[in-house]
């Protein structure tokens, strides 16, 4: 079991989140239950908002994970000026793992001065040593990775695609997508290297907060175990959102990992 990062270590990842928008993507269905296949596109943007279109991030590092475990490109990818589209034929019956992701870029926070005033600058942890003032302190590097997921499933649903590469920051649902209905309960497990995380908060949040007074977003944290449990009372899409922050030993460009992970599902009426 590893547990996030405390307050006291979590100062870069802080400043990175601030200075990034989360990625998501956005699946036209997530369900094919047409045996000769069907198309599906694919939305992908940076937003702070639930399903609101805002920054065009590309498409370019996208793949789909086929039931098999194989991957496979999107086809016809275009970026427009507020978020990028792709297109995927999906026929292969079994569920399909959607993932698209953005370079890791690095920050590094410092403090100088009487007050401690807090500098930042966007730099490796090699590159902040001609940078920081020798007289900084609490310097810190953390390297973001921004990352949206979402699943897809053809007909019979099956868990290959669902499996942990057991290497950084992932999502593996205990509860299949494809049988997520509202009003029952739902199980995500949290893993870093392949090993439950303690402590992650996890946001959920329901489509259509800008026709709503409230959020209403479930504020939820990892047990033990990794995992998370909730139960949605309405049906409709959700992203399960989470910046998490791991500790690097010996890692030449950073001392923390930060991985901005956005997880895109549909929540079935019962």
């Amino acid at each position: 079991m590893k547990k996030s990062l405390l307050a006291a270590g979590l100062l870069a990842g802080l400043v990175a989140t601030a200075q990034a928008h989360p990625l998501w993507i956005l699946p036209s269905h997530f369900t094919v239950s047409k045996a000769e296949g069907e198309w599906v596109t694919v939305d992908a943007t940076a937003s702070h908002t639930t399903f609101g279109f805002d920054k065009p991030t590309s498409a370019d590092p996208a793949f789909v994970v086929m039931p098999d475990g194989r991957q496979e490109r999107p086809d016809a990818l275009f970026k427009g000026k507020r978020r990028s589209v792709f297109d995927f034929f999906f026929v292969e019956p079994g569920t399909h793992k959607i993932v698209n992701s953005r370079a890791p870029f690095y920050m590094t926070t410092y403090q100088l001065g009487r007050r401690d005033a807090e500098r930042r600058i966007r730099a490796t942890k090699a590159e902040a040593l001609a940078q920081v003032p020798q007289e900084a302190r609490n310097v810190q590097t953390t390297m973001v990775e921004p990352r949206g997921e979402s699943y897809v499933t053809v007909m019979a649903p099956n868990r290959t695609a669902l499996e942990p590469a057991n290497k950084g920051f992932e999502m593996v649902p205990v509860t299949h997508p494809a049988d997520i209905i509202e009003n029952e309960p739902v199980t995500f497990r949290y893993l870093y290297d392949g090993k439950a995380v303690e402590g992650v908060k996890v946001e959920v949040t329901r489509e259509g907060t800008q026709y709503r007074a409230a959020q209403e977003a479930i504020a939820l944290e990892t047990n033990a175990e990794g995992e998370i449990t909730f139960t949605p009372e309405q049906a409709g899409r959700y992203i399960a959102a989470t910046f998490h922050r791991q500790a690097l030993e010996n890692h030449p460009l950073a001392d923390v990992h930060g991985t901005m992970l956005n997880v895109t599902f549909e929540v079935q009426l019962d």
